[in-house]
């Protein structure tokens, strides 16, 4: 499983390092070895740029999924756990607080 997470986690490394000026600088190395026309710059970085935009949010998603998953596998104490743990504790703790009725 962390063999996954560590693949998804370089490719989207790649995908997260994509900004408007390195797009530029991809469209420029394009257009220089004639692989695009200057005039449709625009487009490509845009495009670019809401490309890895998309990548870093499916990976985020998918990241979360995993560590969820792992947590879930490894029997950890999730946030809600402790929050109904505590809950019952204060309640335990109220009703010894409390003085007792006795007949």
């Amino acid at each position: 499983m962390f063999d996954t997470l560590d693949k998804l986690m370089y490719a989207g490394l790649g995908a997260m390092s994509m900004t408007r000026e390195r797009a530029e600088k991809i469209f420029d190395e394009y257009v220089s070895r004639g692989k695009a026309e200057k005039d449709s710059r625009s487009g490509f970085v845009k495009d670019m740029v809401e490309t890895a935009e998309k990548s870093r949010s499916e990976l985020e998603k998918l990241i979360s999924k995993q560590v969820h998953e792992a947590v879930q596998q490894a029997g950890i104490a999730t946030l809600e756990d402790l929050k109904r743990i505590e809950n019952k504790l204060d309640l335990l703790l109220a009703k010894q607080a409390s003085p007792c009725e006795t007949d």
